[in-house]
């Protein structure tokens, strides 16, 4: 469970993700593959150079912040997003990857404005994040058995 303080931070961080999400999205997919190229046969690479999954995981991030007081607003997309993490075998272990090449794209992009405060909240809250999805996963993955 988040403290209000971090959940505060990642709120006001909400005009920025506005901004510059696709620009932070694109940033972390240069990274993720860079630092973590086994994990490319995860993702359709065409959707990545035309920006469509930049953009969709761009909005996935922001209305994760939005809702970051109560994630069960989200759990329908959380769901839909689950059942393709789960045929593409997305596993709790990948998780960790993703946030620290998320945070490396936020502080690259926001520069001073993610600061070590935003950096650390963001830190916590995409642990939260993280596994409200594998909690999420984990049951779709048991009803495909």
């Amino acid at each position: 469970m988040l403290d209000s303080q971090t959940k505060e931070i990642v709120k006001s961080t909400i005009p920025l993700l506005n901004q510059y999400g696709e620009d932070i999205t694109k940033v972390f997919y240069r990274e993720l593959f860079e630092r973590y190229p086994q994990v490319q046969g995860m993702f359709d690479m065409d959707n990545i150079k035309s920006g469509k999954q930049p953009k969709a995981l761009a909005m996935a991030i922001l209305n994760a912040a939005n809702n970051i007081d109560n994630l069960e607003k989200i759990r329908p997309c959380v769901k839909s997003v689950g059942k393709t993490h789960v045929r593409l075998n997305v596993l709790p272990e990948h998780y960790p990857l993703v946030g620290e090449c998320l945070l490396v794209a936020i502080k690259e992009v926001l520069k001073d404005a993610a600061s070590d405060e935003i950096i650390e909240a963001w830190g916590k809250a995409y642990g939260e994040i993280a596994g409200f999805y594998i909690n999420i996963e984990k049951g779709i993955y048991q009803a495909c058995k």
